[in-house]
């Protein structure tokens, strides 16, 4: 494919110049540097000069694509949709983690409503 890969300093990611960037997210450069310009990605300093864009930013650009076309979207209404859309993923992470958390408390308490089920248990033994 011969698209060049850099990794910015001190980040394990690749990041990927702007014109392979613009290949993989099948845009433009212009459409990528207006992009740019209303905040919907943010390329990060190359070491050698220029700038770079992380597979996240790839697949954000796709998704502005796809709503500028697809649905007839201007920029500002892309940047909203995408901003929801980070939230509700955000919200997702949440949710689960709450989930979670209730999952584990829930296992706690019954572990202590069985001790002290035994414990009566016990102390019934004895009257």
């Amino acid at each position: 494919m011969g698209y060049k890969i850099e990794i910015y300093s001190g980040e394990e990611e690749p990041l990927y110049t702007r014109s392979a960037t613009a290949k993989l997210a099948h845009i433009s450069l212009d459409y990528l540097r207006r992009c740019e310009r209303e905040g919907i990605v943010r390329p990060k300093a190359l070491s050698g000069g220029g700038v770079g864009y992380t597979a996240a930013d790839v697949r954000r650009l796709a998704r502005a694509r796809r709503l500028h076309r697809s649905l007839g979207l201007d920029m500002p209404a892309v940047e909203v949709v995408l901003h929801l859309r980070r939230q509700v993923v955000e919200l997702q992470v949440l949710l689960d983690q709450v989930e979670m958390e209730m999952e584990q408390r829930e296992q706690e308490w019954l572990a202590e409503i069985q001790e002290l089920r035994r414990q009566l248990a016990e102390e019934m033994k004895w009257r």
